[in-house]
Order: C-alpha cells, then sequence, then structure tokens
C-alpha cells in the first residue's frame, strides 16, 4: 500500500479509509489523543507510515493555535552530552509531526529568559529546560503559557510546582562514583561544582556530602564555571597549591580539562589523580588513559522530555539509570604522606 500521487498528500480521511475506522479515531491516534486502544493506535499509525501521511502544520496551527513546536533550552551547548538529548527529542517529536526549536543559554539568565519569552511569543507547544541556577526562567514560561507543559531537564528546581523532571539519576551517580574511589582507598575526593549562582543540580552536592559523611572521606567541593577554559584553570590551581588524590567531575566534557591541567603539571592520570566523568560519551574510551565515568543513555532523555510535553498522561518524574563504568583513570592513590604533599609527585 503506498501514497496515492494522482491525489497529492494523503489526508486523515484516507488513513480512516484504508485502516476501517472513523475519521475521528483515526484523527485521535494521529495525534495522540485519549480514547484510542493501544492495538487499534498502532494499527491507524502503520497505515499512516505505509500511506506516507504526514500531518498538515498549518491545519494544526488553525485548530489549536500552535505550530507544532517544542521549545527546548539547554544551558551548555558546549557540551556534548545535550547534543544526545537533542538527538533522543529530535526523534520522538518527529514521530508526533513536530519539530524541536532548541537554543543556548550559555549559563546566561539574561539569555535564558530572552529565549523563553521568544519562544512564548512563538506558541509552542510546549518547553524543556534546563535551567540555569534555581529557576527563575521556568516561573517565566508558567507565567507567560500558563496552560502548556514544562518540563525541567538536569534540574532540581525546588519549590516549583506543575512541572515534571528528566535527567540522570544523580543520586546513583555521585554514590557509586565516591563510594567507588572510597574503596580505592582515597581518602579526601574532590568534586566538581557550578558557581551557586547558577547551579541547578543541587541533589548531586548534597548526596556527595552525605555519602563522603558516611564513609569518613574528606569532601573538596571545587566551585568554577563548568567550561574547559575555567575547569583547566582552576584545576591548575587547585593542583599547584593542595593537590587531592582523586576529582568527580560533572561530565566527561570538563573531564577532559582535567586531564589537560594534571598533564600540564607533570601528573598521569590514574596513577597520580583519579578522574571519574558523567555521561560516557563516545569517545571517553579513547583517552589516555580511558576514563572511569557514569553510562547513561542521554537519547532516551530526550525522548522521555518528548514524551511528556506531548502526552498529558505521562505525568511524573523520570530518572534515567546510571552504570558505573571502571576505566584505568582510577586506580588506588600512589602517596601515603598528606593531600599536600608534592614530594612525592612526578614532575
Amino acid at each position: 500500500m503506498t501514497a496515492r500521487p494522482d491525489r497529492g498528500r494523503p489526508r486523515i480521511v484516507d488513513v480512516a479509509r484504508a485502516a476501517g475506522v472513523s475519521t475521528t479515531l483515526a484523527s485521535f491516534a494521529l495525534n495522540d489523543r485519549a480514547g484510542v486502544a493501544p492495538a487499534t493506535k498502532a494499527h491507524i499509525l502503520a497505515i499512516a507510515a505505509q500511506l506516507g501521511y504526514q500531518a498538515d502544520p498549518h491545519a494544526r496551527a488553525l485548530r489549536t493555535g500552535s505550530a507544532g513546536l517544542l521549545g527546548l533550552v539547554v544551558r551548555n551547548l558546549s557540551n556534548p552530552f545535550f547534543l544526545g538529548v537533542i538527538t533522543g527529542a529530535q526523534e520522538a517529536a518527529v514521530l508526533q509531526g513536530r519539530t524541536v526549536l532548541v537554543v543556548d543559554a550559555d549559563y546566561s539568565s539574561r539569555r535564558e529568559q530572552e529565549h523563553v519569552r521568544r519562544l512564548a511569543a512563538q506558541r509552542v507547544e510546549g518547553l524543556a529546560i534546563a535551567p540555569v541556577g534555581s529557576g527563575s526562567a521556568v516561573k517565566l514560561w508558567q507565567r507567560l503559557r500558563p496552560d502548556s507543559p514544562t518540563v525541567v531537564l538536569s534540574a532540581t528546581v525546588r519549590n516549583i510546582s506543575g512541572v515534571s523532571r528528566v535527567g540522570a539519576d544523580n543520586i546513583a551517580a555521585v554514590s557509586l562514583a565516591t563510594r567507588h574511589l572510597a574503596d580505592l582507598g582515597h581518602t579526601e575526593i574532590a568534586f566538581l561544582r557550578a558557581p551557586r549562582r547558577v547551579m541547578a543540580d543541587h541533589d548531586r552536592i548534597e548526596e556527595f556530602l552525605r555519602v563522603c559523611n558516611e564513609l569518613g572521606v574528606r569532601p573538596r567541593p571545587i566551585e568554577t564555571p563548568l567550561t574547559l577554559h575555567h575547569v583547566h584553570a582552576r584545576m591548575l590551581a587547585v593542583l599547584d597549591e593542595n593537590p587531592p588524590t582523586a576529582v568527580i567531575t560533572n561530565s566527561d566534557y570538563t573531564a577532559h580539562a582535567v586531564y589537560k591541567a594534571a598533564r600540564d603539571r607533570g601528573l598521569r592520570i590514574g596513577h597520580d589523580l583519579a578522574v571519574v566523568g558523567h555521561d560516557d560519551l563516545a569517545t571517553s574510551e579513547l583517552l589516555e588513559p580511558p576514563l572511569t565515568t557514569l553510562r547513561v543513555n542521554a537519547r532516551s532523555i530526550g525522548q522521555a522530555l518528548v514524551t511528556r510535553l506531548l502526552n498529558r498522561d505521562a505525568v511524573g518524574d523520570h530518572q534515567e539509570p546510571v552504570k558505573l563504568i571502571v576505566r584505568a583513570s582510577t586506580q588506588p592513590p600512589r602517596r601515603c604522606g598528606s593531600a599536600g604533599n608534592h614530594d612525592l609527585l612526578p614532575r
């Protein structure tokens, strides 16, 4: 069964006729509305795919006041993790005849709010946002578009109701990383975190401090803007002043800057400084040495956020499972002296 070029673009009535259902039922299935049995919906979607049916964005705009657009605001598009999220979001959106508009706040609250205002003016159907800081842009969106769904990506945003939260299981990730390093014998562990005014994932630092206290490990939070340049400069200062034996980063992306800082100071990753990443990018096992990290499916996170934007029945949060992938970047500490004993570090 194929689309008929003589009749032009297949219509909902064509899908309904071929599927043996009413036009209303076909419309409900194709627009992901409630009231269609799963088997019937699957049958209608399969027929639509065979016919080459695609939703008419102009018709949807007239019917719903929306042009079939979804907004996605990220805080740091340089981080490859967000590229995986975008890929998954686009895959899920295309299946529903939607387009994802992606914008980057670049850790700027002002830019973030400008993006939100423009997306609201475009009347996007819903907004997914990895916010900067405590979530002021989320509140702005809710004021501008109170009836539109909101998904918060990779953030805590406490005291904000009416949102779904989608992201990796941060509690499990931090616990796995910290316990792994403690089991290797590290007694002081550094932890990269964003500056307080822009930090959005407060649950990570809280879990880190809790687990360190439980294990009798000395926690050492390191506050820095989470760009390669800033992390590299901050880690150089840390290694010059009082180097820890292990560092937990917020991403594989920033772990690259830790590698560079260690090498600039003549230290060997794994032997002199253990490093744990987060995300398990495709390039992480190609580093020298390969990076120990937390594996998470970023594409699945993107798909989950679109599901929550388009399906009001898919309420609640989504925590993507994480798995610790142990590689050569984490080994037992070589030093027996104090954390600040530079004499035992090769230069």
